[in-house]
């Protein structure tokens, strides 16, 4: 008993130390915490009670799942840049660790700077907002007319797509991307949207009236730099 217990344990540690080393680890943790509270997070929240949970979940994930696969591919086209002096000199990891310190920083001075919000609450001049903004005014473009299961999916994947383009988790993707093995950074980053939509789309309405952005903006912020300075690490 004593030997499969320790075979278990071995095994388990062999599994996640392999996970943390392919980038996978770290992927889904950033991608994850960044998510929560976000401007996409609250998109397939408003999306799932207007076309549906399935819909809203299927076209979100898929949009993110595309971003995250081109972020990876960018992060990668930085290593390669240029290509001459990549033998002596990581240019991908320090991009990488430029980008999340960056972002980190960046992102603890918004929510520092943010109202307390002490009554919880993702606040209407936040995130929120700005979700219900998009898709008011998506709505309001479209033909008042019943749409297919693809009409509706379409819907859902372009406006969670083009909220996404630019964001801080698709930035820190290609950060990611640049430091960490490519495949592992994509599945994770893959994952991390994937549990972090479901949350949304199930309990999204709910989790608005609780979740502060300034606490959610506080973690994920010293998450980018914790990542920022185990990247760094790794390059020395």
């Amino acid at each position: 008993a004593c030997y499969v217990l320790t075979a278990h344990t071995t095994l388990g540690a062999s599994v996640y130390e392999a996970l943390s080393k392919s980038g996978f680890t770290a992927a889904f943790a950033l991608i994850f915490v960044s998510e929560l509270g976000d401007k996409t997070f609250f998109i397939a929240a408003l999306l799932a009670m207007r076309l549906g949970r399935f819909t809203a979940l299927a076209g979100a994930v898929s949009a993110l799942s595309l971003m995250s696969v081109i972020s990876v591919v960018i992060g990668r086209a930085f290593q390669s840049i240029p290509s001459g002096f990549n033998d002596s000199l990581p240019l991908g990891e320090y991009l990488a660790v430029g980008l999340l310190f960056f972002f980190g920083v960046r992102t603890l001075k918004e929510a520092l700077d943010a109202p307390d919000g002490s009554g919880g609450g993702a606040g209407e001049s936040g995130e929120l907002a700005d979700a219900e903004t998009a898709v008011n005014d998506y709505a309001n473009s479209q033909k008042k007319k019943e749409k297919s299961f693809l009409g509706k999916f379409w819907e859902t994947f372009c406006l969670v797509f083009i909220a996404e383009w630019g964001d801080r988790s698709m930035l820190a993707t290609i950060a990611l991307g640049a430091a960490q093995n490519p495949v592992g950074v994509a599945a994770g980053a893959c994952f991390g949207h994937l549990v972090a939509t479901l949350i949304a789309v199930v309990g999204g309405a709910l989790l608005s009236q609780r979740i502060s952005e300034r606490q959610v903006g506080i973690a994920g912020g010293a998450l980018f730099i914790v990542f920022a300075i185990a990247t760094l690490a790794g390059v020395f």
